[in-house]
């Protein structure tokens, strides 16, 4: 189901419901949103519109922080960026999924003075997609969502950020983030085009059925 969608986006609404840690608010007040494209950032739930909008948010401060980046050059590229997606129209739906590959771009183009081995960018499997941005101080962000599809659409949304040390990333979740007394700890591996996630104990993410572990291949 997931290469037929650009995003998780277009089986939200069949999913189960996530946890705080996938359901990151976008980067302005949703309670001022009045344009289509606000209010689907802002449409919040699984559709993991808040995650792109927020990291894209993180990513530019980070950028801004770099020692010699010409920031003028940087803040009219932004603005002529915003300007494209703000373009974006139709049905929710296709709001969604323009915003997706406006911002799975913009990643990658202001990631590329440093991201050499290009580990942002957008990877699937089977299962689902995995969304990975790397950021300056050399954290990735990552957001996956998975789904089994008819008949118990049980799923798995989960999102993190942490240090990449060489091509390995070790993330542990909280008890708060997890809702439970386990402890969820995901090792992320990276070989060439391709991201191993293992999981253990982050079942509180997914449906019965579901899981998100396994490799995501580059798209």
């Amino acid at each position: 189901m997931n290469e037929q969608l650009k995003y998780s986006v277009g089986v939200c609404l069949l999913w189960v419901p996530c946890l705080a840690s996938a359901q990151e608010a976008p980067s302005f007040d949703c309670g001022k949103a009045k344009t289509h494209v606000e209010k689907v950032l802002c449409s919040g739930g699984n559709s993991g519109m808040g995650w792109i909008d927020q990291t894209m948010a993180n990513l530019y401060k980070g950028i801004r922080k770099v020692p010699d980046t010409d920031l003028a050059a940087l803040e009219s590229g932004q603005r002529a960026w915003l300007a494209t997606r703000n373009q974006c129209k139709g049905s929710d739906e296709k709001v969604m999924n323009c915003l997706v590959d406006s911002y799975r771009a913009r990643y990658i183009e202001l990631s590329s003075s440093y991201d050499k081995q290009q580990y942002t960018g957008h990877f699937s499997n089977k299962k689902g997609v995995l969304d990975s941005v790397l950021f300056p101080d050399g954290s990735l962000s990552v957001n996956i969502s998975t789904d089994v599809g008819a008949p118990s659409y049980d799923s798995c949304s989960v999102a993190f950020i942490a240090p990449l040390a060489g091509t390995a990333v070790h993330h542990v979740f909280t008890a708060e983030e997890t809702g439970t007394t386990e402890q969820c700890t995901v090792d992320l591996k990276i070989s060439g085009s391709q991201f191993a996630v293992n999981p253990k104990g982050c079942q509180s993410f997914c449906g019965n059925a579901a899981s998100f572990d396994g490799v995501y291949k580059k798209n």
